[in-house]
């Protein structure tokens, strides 16, 4: 009889419990608000912005959050319906990511207080805060 080969599969072909996708989603939530408050904290600091709205905290805590658990909200339905959830989920990603960084460059320019600069620092606020997401919601990291 020989031994089953079938025990080495990879994470990304099996189905996520909601247990660990709930943790993998908490760990991408503490560090995106973690990194995304030290560049509000940066942006207050160096006076870019003080007026603009989107530049603070709280809608970058609410903004932030939104997007992480719709992220792992996501994650979760895509490990049940595809084989593949892993290189779904990037792509599905990188396509949430560009359309999130059209108001960035068009609209925040023109808000009170906004200016090219504070489009650019939110916009990449939203880059970190997707490749934090499908490090750690994917294979990408220490996924056993």
């Amino acid at each position: 009889m020989e031994p089953e080969t079938n025990s080495s599969s990879s994470s990304s072909s099996r189905t996520a419990s909601l247990r660990d996708i709930a943790l993998s989603g908490a760990v991408a939530l503490v560090l995106s608000l973690a990194i995304n408050w030290l560049i509000v904290f940066g942006a207050n600091t160096g006076g870019i912005a003080p007026s603009l709205m989107a530049l603070n905290y709280g809608p970058v805590s609410l903004f932030t959050t939104l997007g992480v658990v719709g992220a792992a909200v996501t994650y979760g339905i895509l490990t049940r319906v595809t084989d593949n959830p892993d290189r779904l989920f990037a792509a599905v990603a990188a396509v949430v990511l560009l359309v999130s960084l059209v108001p960035d460059f068009t609209v925040i320019p023109s808000e009170p207080g906004g200016s090219l600069v504070s489009g650019t620092i939110l916009g990449a606020m939203h880059v970190i805060t997707a490749v934090i997401c499908v490090g750690v919601l994917t294979d990408r990291w220490n996924r056993r």
